[in-house]
């Protein structure tokens, strides 16, 4: 087992969020599409999820959201100085895919680049990195950003889940509408999960639920009490708690056991109308909770990656959350949506 508890700069408040930004693909597939096509939906709480379009793919997804933080941050790309990308599904098995993002955002070419995959938790470790990176005095600014669009088979039940989108975040020291108050990360192994072996397109399960949910309450428990025991916090400082989403009900469950609320967890569950995000689920959560959070308020994400591993971030909102106005919120593009049926969905996905 592995444990890190951020200290020094995130202890002090001095690393954090300076601005974000996602990007949710406007096509959408209803629920009822898929009782329509199989006779069912097995996607517990899940009504209907993002479709990434013929055109658009884990990397340009990324761009959008990278260039709506940037404008969040009031920065210019140019003062980037390093690119760290998370998918659990990224376009290329082999190619450096933050250099393509750096590159179409106008960044730099002297800046560090790194891409982090093959869990659900890559987004949080690439946020992990992007904050150990500004808070050794690498560089001013650092941009993490997840996107995925899992792939499963369609005869497959868990392929129902899966849905498409990117967060982004700006990382630095100065101006932060939000600081990390701590971290810790737990691993173990656990095998027969969500997997998806090298060469092989499609994502599995073996579906063996007790097994999987015996695993995913062991990492969380683990993570979870013991950033609170070494920062100090109880369930009841969190105004919100969020965790990795693959469908509504685990999320509520994991929460109840871990002692917090179900008015912390609900205003998170955007899997309910986007789906399964894979490396970004959390992180676009996060992101729609600092749309419209108060500052002083704390906030815990805690991902979760199948074999199995956690990260867990206490984030505390600064004064500076009230001063950022005229940019895109996960509201504005959880509203600009076009229905598809399952046919189109299946041409979109490349399924025929």
């Amino acid at each position: 087992m592995f444990t890190y508890l951020g200290e020094g700069d995130f202890m002090e408040g001095k690393c954090g969020i300076v601005g974000y930004g996602v990007y949710i693909p406007r096509f959408r597939i209803k629920s009822e599409e898929y009782v329509k096509a199989w006779g069912i939906f097995a996607a517990p709480g899940v009504k209907e999820k993002a479709v990434a379009g013929f055109d658009e793919d884990p990397i340009t997804m990324a761009i959008e959201a990278s260039m709506n933080a940037i404008n969040y941050a009031g920065i210019d790309a140019t003062d980037i100085n390093c690119v760290y990308f998370a998918s659990s599904h990224p376009p290329y098995a082999e190619k450096l895919m933050s250099s393509t993002i750096s590159t179409a955002i106008g960044a730099p070419s002297n800046i560090a680049t790194s891409d982090f995959t093959s869990s659900t938790k890559a987004g949080t470790a690439a946020m992990l990195a992007a904050l150990d990176f500004v808070a050794s005095g690498r560089g001013d600014f650092a941009l993490v950003v997840a996107a995925d669009s899992p792939y499963a088979d369609f005869k497959d039940f868990i392929e129902h889940r899966l849905g498409s989108g990117a967060v982004a975040f700006i990382i630095g020291k100065e101006d932060l509408i939000a600081f990390i108050e701590g971290i810790h990360s737990v691993s173990m192994e656990f095998f027969g999960e969500r997997f998806r072996k090298s060469g092989e397109k499609f994502l599995r399960d073996l579906a063996i639920r007790s097994y999987a949910k015996y695993a995913l309450n062991k990492i969380y428990t683990m993570c979870v009490s013991e950033l609170l025991r070494k920062i100090g916090r109880k369930p009841d400082d969190y105004k919100y708690v969020v965790f990795q989403q693959f469908d509504r009900r685990t999320p509520l469950e994991v929460a109840l056991r871990l002692g917090f609320k179900p008015e912390q967890v609900t205003p998170t569950l955007l899997c309910t109308k986007i789906g399964d995000t894979g490396s970004a689920s959390c992180l676009i959560s996060l992101a729609s909770i600092l749309d419209a959070v108060n500052p002083n308020e704390r906030i815990l994400v805690v991902s979760y990656g199948a074999g199995a591993g956690s990260d867990a971030l206490s984030i505390v909102v600064t004064e500076n959350i009230k001063k950022k106005k005229d940019f895109l919120t996960v509201e504005d593009y959880l509203e600009d949506k076009e229905y598809v049926d399952y046919l189109t969905y299946l041409k979109f996905k490349r399924g025929i």
